[in-house]
């Protein structure tokens, strides 16, 4: 898929990330380098294992990534769970509320990986 069509389908100005990246070819070389960063599969493990800490750093992170590529979407969703997860502990959260909110975060990084793919 054609770059500028990409950040079209996803809801976000493709002239914010070209003003952010200068040159198209970045934008489609950090796109690619998003794919293969791991803190998507890390934040999924540390919440299989309950380890709130970890899911909070991993949530933290993609939230970061997703920021600097304009990947709005995922960054507001991924967001929204690391702020979530930051003041609490396995005893005072709620396991739905977490699981609704990864699975928020989980709809966008698909949608982005497969119309990256």
């Amino acid at each position: 898929m054609d770059i500028q069509k990409f950040y079209e389908t996803i809801g976000v100005d493709y002239n914010l990330v070209l003003r952010r990246l200068l040159r198209e070819h970045l934008i489609d070389k950090y796109l690619h380098l998003f794919l293969k960063d791991n803190n998507f599969d890390r934040l999924g493990k540390a919440l299989e294992a309950r380890d709130y800490e970890e899911a909070f750093k991993a949530a933290h992170t993609l939230k970061g990534l997703s920021l600097n590529l304009e990947l709005t979407p995922l960054a507001e969703a991924a967001a929204e769970l690391s702020a979530y997860l930051r003041p609490l502990t396995a005893e005072t959260l709620d396991p739905d509320e977490v699981e609704k909110k990864y699975e928020k975060v989980k709809t966008e990084y698909e949608t982005i990986k497969n119309l990256i793919s």
